[in-house]
């Protein structure tokens, strides 16, 4: 039997009652008395399925317009943090929704304080895209004993399925380190949901975000060493029509003004870096293009989108359009995109995809036309890649596994036709105590597809046995976690490398994790300087850990071993560290500070700081500053470069003003670390306005 009192049980399908629509206020009208009530929240962190220390209730109803949820949290007074969009309290709630069928594969996470501050977060197949915004409403008030939120989440604001049973789930973290959850989770990758049914209805949005964007650049020509100065004035824009879980998004001319620079690195393998896609027509809805994958099917990226837009020494190709889509039909979902640059390169992109219950099957096509110009400017040769996948994941309770299958075909004027393989498998057990599986990788020395996807290596075979024992509250620990792994791997020409993984991990006190990770093996290497074979027993330790100050979590990374280093051809120790202090200064000013230390085998002392100072007034105007410095060290300090960043933002939901201000400041004293004077240096003043309206 369905009630709508206090709920207890897990295996029911329970109905959300339609109400009426309110105001988001903060105060809680009497139609809250008759919205379905859950109360056996658990502790999720740091005792899992602890009794939870502060008492909390959430409450949920939904209209023809979308869905109500209120979360009552007693027992602690929230921690004073006022922020923009997405800078949340320390104390804030999250409400997870799953209108795919509830088995968590994809869901949306919604959290909000009681100050009003709102995030939003897109989940795929555990990965997570924090690009994704869309417009929903909260607000939330203080109370003698804790402390309320309100949120109202449009149908209009996301995309769903009619007709299938949805899954929900409810969080609450506080300042001092707890997590409580309903209903506990216990699955990792694929989390735990409670199913509802909610007739939703037929909803249809249509967004509209025109731009217009001054820019002014000050450019370096590296054969004179000059400065000239650029000036432009453009526009342009994207419209988005949704229709419950179909859309169809078109951009003209985008503008990535306001993206952050790509941080520096450092780069010892003979591959190249990954980079994160931080452009907002690409982000969205990025999920529609990944393969299906779990905790043991090796995942291989099937579009790897920093390709587009960018040539192969990583200069910036402006984007004439793009236009990407997606339609479900018999639960299977078919998506599309086609993108062309100034240049002439064109990329087409389909796939499909069902997600199941317990099975999740997908295939990919994708082809890219262009050119790429060789050392005589005046000398274009054609430039094809067609890449085809097959994939499929099951998950059926702890079990879990599956292959994928991808072949690429790569043509030019000089070499003709080439083609190559990728072949990925994988089958385990995972369950809140136990991890024990098999991954395998094989990788063609011929596989060329690396205008559309992100080619990890060139050739390789890797095979991986792991084996995982989580112990909760042990001892004096919330948890203690012993593993073991055996792999073997190879590169194209060289023999097996293997060896043995031992890790461990603790958690304790309430935030504090600490988990480490000794690796043991006999390597090979290829010198492309000498063009020889290296032969090195390897090693390497890694630790990785987290300190909960005052609900602020100091970050400490450490890494130690053998490497071959690629870019000098040297073998040797090296050394990597990263510690990172966040601090909140008060209810309007937040700090961040990053230091990475690397040490390369042929390489000096490298320094990286980043520094981000947060200035937030209310939830309509933010600014964010920062400043990167590296510098490297052989007999002394030598200031390689500076880099200084201003984002100031003033918005009303997603329409707003935006001048954004990128600069790269080298010293003219290199052996200064604090240098007063800098030469003229290169950098990106953009001015943007943004509109959103959403029918």
């Amino acid at each position: 039997m369905l009630v709508l009192g206090f709920i207890t049980s897990t295996d029911s399908i329970f109905t959300i009652p339609k109400l009426r629509d309110i105001e988001i206020n903060g105060e809680l009208e009497s139609v809250w008395d008759s919205a379905m009530t859950f109360k056996d929240f658990k502790q999720q962190y740091p005792s899992l399925g602890g009794d939870p220390p502060y008492p909390t209730e959430a409450r949920i109803f939904y209209t023809d317009r979308g869905l109500y949820v209120a979360f009552i949290s007693k027992g602690k007074k929230p921690v004073i943090q006022r922020g923009s969009r997405g800078e949340l309290s320390p104390d804030r709630v999250s409400f997870v929704l799953d209108p795919y069928g509830g088995n968590g594969k994809k869901y949306y996470l919604f959290s909000a304080d009681p100050f009003g501050n709102r995030a939003d977060i897109e989940v795929n197949s555990g990965m997570f895209n924090s690009s994704w915004d869309t417009e929903w409403k909260a607000a939330g008030r203080i109370t003698r004993d804790g402390y309320i939120v309100e949120m109202m989440i449009p149908f209009k604001a996301f995309r769903y399925r009619r007709g299938v049973v949805w899954g929900v789930a409810f969080s609450r973290w506080t300042s001092d380190g707890y997590q409580m959850r309903l209903p506990l989770n216990q699955q990792g990758v694929f989390p735990d949901m409670r199913p509802v049914l909610i007739n939703a209805p037929l909803s249809w949005a249509l967004s509209l975000m025109p731009y217009t964007t001054y820019r002014r650049d000050s450019v370096q020509d590296f054969w004179t060493g000059e400065y000239s100065l650029r000036r432009r004035i453009y526009g342009g824009g994207d419209v988005r029509l949704t229709i419950e879980d179909n859309f169809l998004h078109l951009t003209i001319k985008p503008d990535f003004a306001d993206v952050e620079s790509d941080p520096y690195y450092i780069n010892v393998s003979r591959y190249r870096y990954f980079l994160q896609e931080r452009r907002p027509f690409f982000a969205y809805d990025d999920e529609i293009f990944r393969p299906n994958s779990n905790e043991f099917l090796p995942y291989t990226m099937l579009v790897y989108t920093r390709n587009i837009g960018s040539d192969i020494y990583g200069n910036e190709i402006p984007i004439t359009y793009g236009i990407k889509g997606g339609v479900s039909l018999w639960k299977v979902n078919f998506a599309f995109m086609s993108v062309r640059t100034d240049s002439g390169g064109n990329w087409n992109l389909f796939r499909n995809n069902y997600k199941g219950k317990y099975l999740s099957v997908g295939t990919f096509w994708g082809r890219y036309t262009g050119y790429y110009t060789l050392s005589n400017p005046f000398m274009k040769v054609s430039d094809t890649n067609i890449l085809a996948d097959v994939d499929l994941a099951f998950n059926y309770g702890y079990f879990q596994g599956g292959f994928a299958i991808i072949h690429a075909d790569y043509y030019d004027d000089i070499s003709g036709w080439r083609s190559g393989w990728v072949r990925n498998w994988g089958l385990g057990y995972r369950s809140p105590y136990w991890l024990i599986g098999f991954s395998y990788s094989e990788i063609d020395s011929l596989f060329y597809a690396e205008r559309i996807t992100y080619m990890p290596y060139a050739a390789s075979r890797d095979m991986l046995l792991r084996v995982r024992r989580t112990l909760y509250r042990f001892l004096n620990l919330n948890y203690l976690s012993l593993g073991t792994a055996i792999f073997l791997n190879r590169e194209a020409g060289e023999p097996f490398s293997k060896g043995m993984i031992g890790e461990i991990g603790l958690g304790f006190g309430k935030g504090h994790t600490i988990f480490m990770n000794l690796n043991l093996g006999e390597q090979y290497e290829y010198d492309p300087y000498r063009d020889t074979l290296i032969r090195f027993y390897g090693k390497q330790l890694s630790i990785f850990s987290s300190f909960n100050l005052r609900t602020n979590y100091l970050q400490f990374d450490f890494s130690t071993g053998d490497l071959y280093n690629y870019a000098t051809g040297k073998l040797g120790t090296f050394s990597r560290m990263y510690f990172g202090i966040p601090w909140r200064i008060s209810q309007f000013l937040s700090v961040s500070n990053g230091l990475s230390v690397w040490s390369y085998p042929g390489m000096p002392l490298t320094l990286r700081n980043i520094l981000r100072l947060t200035l937030s007034l209310g939830n309509m105007a933010t600014a964010r500053v920062g400043w990167e410095k590296v510098v490297e060290r052989p007999d002394a300090i030598v200031g390689i470069y500076d880099r200084a960043w201003v984002f100031l933002s003033f918005e009303k939901g997603l329409t707003g003003l935006y001048v954004s201000l990128n600069t790269k400041l080298q010293p003219t004293d290199t052996l200064s670390l604090n240098p007063f004077k800098y030469k003229r240096a290169d950098y990106i003043l953009g001015i943007k306005l943004k509109g959103y309206l959403r029918l």
